[in-house]
């Protein structure tokens, strides 16, 4: 999480939707600090902030997760030093490790030894790892945000956003972190129909909730029925983890 006094807002940053790069910029160059820990929620900043700072406009991105998948994939399989990490790090959780990072990484672990022992396409890795409805802590606060930057838009909703909350932008975004080996749309990586027909089941009431689209293409694929009913139900406990437990 980064908050800016000179300009008062704080940006949230939920992971995997380019807020390296952002927060990294606003450090840098618009006098944004560090406040909580890196993927802090909204909620975790209203219980810690003063009466004053919770009155700062808060930013934040969110991104089809179709594509986070993919990017994930590729990172598991093609960063060496990630793959290093995650093969060789400890498996017990330390003194002083959130359980929020100790089960973050237990999760990167197992899912980059799969691709890296298995040589696993993004198919297999997809059915493995990704077993019921999606969802992240966007679903917490994210809605009541009035500027959310989307990963689809980045360069111009991150210039947009800003500039609207008054900060000067001077420059465009900088590229941080870029995911090593994608040559193709995220789109292409689901061929088959049944690649699909899961996609739809896994990510389907996510992308209905933020108002995203899958192809036209696609429309021949039903939902699964269940897949909303899921996604409800178990939003209950994550949201309780989401609240109270990160």
């Amino acid at each position: 999480m980064v908050i800016s006094h000179q300009y008062k807002f704080v940006f949230v940053e939920l992971p995997l939707t380019a807020t390296t790069a952002i927060s990294k910029e606003l450090r840098e160059m618009y006098d944004g600090e560090p406040f909580l820990h890196k993927h802090a929620t909204y909620r975790r900043f209203l219980k810690t902030a003063s009466p004053e700072i919770k009155t700062y406009t808060p930013v934040s991105n969110i991104r089809i997760p179709l594509d986070q998948a993919v990017s994930m994939y590729f990172k598991y399989k093609n960063d060496k030093e990630l793959g290093e990490l995650m093969l060789t790090g400890k498996n017990k959780k330390q003194n002083g490790t959130s359980l929020r990072l100790y089960l973050s990484i237990r999760r990167h672990k197992k899912r980059a030894a799969y691709v890296l022992n298995n040589n696993a396409t993004f198919e297999q890795y997809f059915f493995r790892f990704y077993k019921s409805p999606y969802s992240d802590w966007s679903v917490l606060d994210h809605k009541k945000f009035e500027h959310l930057i989307r990963f689809e838009h980045l360069a111009e909703d991150y210039k947009k956003v800003f500039t609207d909350i008054g900060v000067p932008v001077r420059r465009d975004l900088p590229a941080a972190n870029k995911t090593p080996g994608r040559e193709k749309t995220f789109w292409s990586y689901y061929g088959t129909d049944k690649a699909k027909r899961h996609a739809k089941f896994i990510f389907g009431p996510y992308m209905r909730y933020w108002g995203y689209e899958f192809p036209k293409e696609w429309n021949n694929i039903r939902e699964p029925w269940h897949a909303q009913l899921l996604f409800n139900l178990l939003n209950i406990p994550r949201k309780f983890y989401w609240k109270y437990l990160m």
